[in-house]
């Protein structure tokens, strides 16, 4: 199965959509925890809801790639 290159464009986009929330919310969590003190609470936290939201998009992104190729 070949793989044209929008696809493989929006795949990339998608595994982008899955890692920069884990990464922004621990990078963010760390800048609060250190102003707050609070260490590792708001770290944990952040990057738990970034893993939620990128399986959330990552989940919603390949579901209906998978209805556009499913339709006629």
């Amino acid at each position: 199965m070949a793989l044209s290159a929008g696809k493989m464009a929006r795949f990339t986009a998608i595994a982008w959509e899955f890692t920069m929330p884990m990464i922004a919310g621990a990078l963010i969590g760390h800048l609060l925890d250190m102003h707050f003190r609070t260490d590792p609470w708001l770290t944990l936290t952040l990057f738990l809801l970034g893993l939620f939201g990128g399986f959330y998009r990552g989940i919603y992104e390949l579901s209906r790639i998978q209805r556009e190729n499913n339709d006629p």
